[in-house]
């Protein structure tokens, strides 16, 4: 019965901030991995570091939180101790309860823990001399090197941390070390809430620890020593655990964290993105530019940039022009819907990769963007004609200014050839006329259609006007020409087919002979009959 209630009053303190500092192990196992800090117990760099990592200082919290420890050391009336772990975060144990903890948390809310960290991005002449010039740059500040990767001879990057108060030297020595800077992103995070809190839990799981030890020590029974031995395994675990994240916060705000991507300077090359195009709102414009490609490089790709905020577009296409070495880019088609904001600025970039390093090239052009000239076509009524007769067809249409090289063509619908024409650019017709002869007749109509066809400095304007024409069958007879020959002929065929009608009919008469006979013989019988009846009635009156 003493033991179970010493033992309760032992795990009170620290029994419901055990669950929740499990959360912080995986954390605390990826920070670790990622910026450099080994596990607890572990050497301070990453076995990915280039450089061994000097022992880690205490971060400002730490600080802190020793002068805390300091004051309630020698303020304190109970029994006291100070500790400091082996990582440089100061913590403290008291039995008298917690007015020493809450002069600590106090203390070391008094400073801030600031986690800074930065990434850049540069342009070197050498990647590999530059990789080592950043090496012996971290070591000279007091710093390791995290990672180092080369991965093409003209790509590279490395994490480097360095003291916290030689993070903005650093910086700067990086921006001296560059021919082109192309970005700097720094960061702070405040840890010192999250600090403070794991600070707290863990000298809680410590005056439990030292508890359960103590119970230990009196165990009067191997089955409670067994017992207690588990909750001090626990609870020794997940100390680790909550130190383990106190080590990552305190070296993080001492060593700052820095990622540098690195590339090559890129070589100056030329592109012609050809001449400046005048276009039409809604119409396709057709995009192409030329280059030489330098040696040892394969990988281009090829972007351009309308000036009318649409999205760009890009292509890795590229084929030789058959001039040397010079190679062109596939087309890229582009429509503009507006000339409000005309002219418009084009722009292609150029970007090359290879054994040779990096290549970089641009140009631009000017686009003039503005609407067609209308053009009114009238291709006139529809018509119902006879099959044969001919049809005069008159069109009329507008000339707008700016429209040059004016062209017409009548399509007729009938297969037949289009009728075709142009207008001198003196000449003020406005009106096209033809005829045209429908042979055929068919229940639906032929569509006729002209269209007229002129340029511009944006184009060509093309315009179509249709109408139907209704073709019905001949009404009446029409007299043909005379021809001597063909009347003979169509006159010798009729009296050949006049007598093989005649001796056809004589031949039916001959075999059918009997029968008119017969049919003959019976009507001359009922006559005869009918006259006998008649005569004796006129012979009794």
């Amino acid at each position: 019965m003493t033991f179970a209630f010493a033992f309760a009053i032992a795990c009170s303190g620290g029994g419901s901030d055990s669950d929740d500092s499990f959360a912080f192990l995986a954390e605390v196992e990826r920070g670790s991995d990622e910026s450099g800090f080994g596990r607890p117990g572990a050497p301070g760099a990453s076995a990915a570091a280039a450089t061994p990592a000097p022992a880690a200082t205490a971060a400002p919290a730490a600080a802190f939180a020793q002068e805390s420890v300091q004051k309630s050391a020698g303020d304190s009336s109970g029994e006291s101790r100070d500790s400091s772990n082996s990582f440089g975060v100061v913590t403290t144990g008291t039995s008298g309860g917690s007015a020493s903890l809450e002069n600590e948390i106090a203390a070391a809310t008094e400073g801030r823990v600031i986690v800074r960290t930065a990434d850049l991005g540069i342009n070197v002449d050498s990647i590999t001399e530059s990789l080592d010039d950043i090496s012996k740059m971290a070591v000279a500040a007091g710093g390791w090197v995290v990672s180092s990767v080369q991965s093409r001879q003209f790509q590279g990057s490395i994490s480097i941390r360095v003291p916290a108060d030689r993070f903005d030297d650093v910086i700067e020595q990086l921006k001296d070390l560059a021919a082109k800077v192309n970005f700097v992103t720094t960061r702070s995070e405040d840890f010192t809430e999250e600090f403070t809190d794991v600070t707290a839990r863990a000298q809680t799981l410590r005056d439990t620890l030292g508890a359960l030890r103590t119970l230990y020590d009196r165990a009067d029974s191997v089955e409670d020593a067994i017992t207690i031995q588990k909750e001090i395994t626990n609870v020794q675990s997940d100390l680790e655990s909550l130190e383990a994240r106190l080590t990552f916060l305190s070296q993080s705000s001492a060593f700052s964290f820095i990622s540098v991507a690195l590339e090559s300077v890129p070589i100056e090359l030329d592109i012609d993105a050809g001449d400046d195009i005048a276009a039409a709102v809604g119409h396709r414009v057709t995009y192409r530019a030329k280059f030489t490609p330098p040696e040892d490089m394969e990988d281009f790709v090829v972007t351009w940039n309308f000036g009318d905020g649409s999205r760009e577009q890009s292509t890795d296409r590229i084929a030789p022009t058959g001039n040397g070495e010079e190679v062109i880019t596939a087309p890229i088609i582009h429509v503009f819907d507006r000339d409000e904001d005309s002219p418009f600025i084009v722009t292609v970039e150029l970007r090359g990769t290879g054994d040779a390093g990096i290549a970089e090239g641009d140009d631009t052009l000017v686009t003039t963007v503005s609407r067609l000239p209308v053009i009114e076509v009238f291709a006139g009524e529809n018509q119902i004609v006879e099959a044969g007769s001919e049809v005069d067809l008159s069109a009329s249409f507008n000339r707008p200014e700016g429209v040059s090289e004016i062209s017409y063509s009548w399509n007729f619908g009938d297969g037949s050839a289009p009728v075709e024409g142009n207008f001198a650019d003196s000449d003020t017709a406005v009106q096209v006329d033809t005829t045209h002869t429908y042979s055929n007749f068919r229940p639906n109509p032929y569509v006729v259609s002209l269209t007229v066809t002129g340029q511009t400095e944006v184009g060509e304007v093309e315009v179509t006007g249709e109408l139907l024409v209704f073709v019905r069958e001949t009404i009446g007879v029409k007299a043909a020409d005379l021809d001597a020959g063909s009347t003979v002929r169509d006159a010798v065929r009729t009296l050949q087919s006049v007598g093989v009608f005649l001796a056809k009919a004589g031949l039916w008469l001959l075999i059918l002979s009997p029968a008119w006979l017969i049919g003959g013989v019976i009507v001359f019988v009922l006559i005869r009959r009918r006259s006998a009846i008649r005569i004796p009635r006129r012979s009794a009156d």
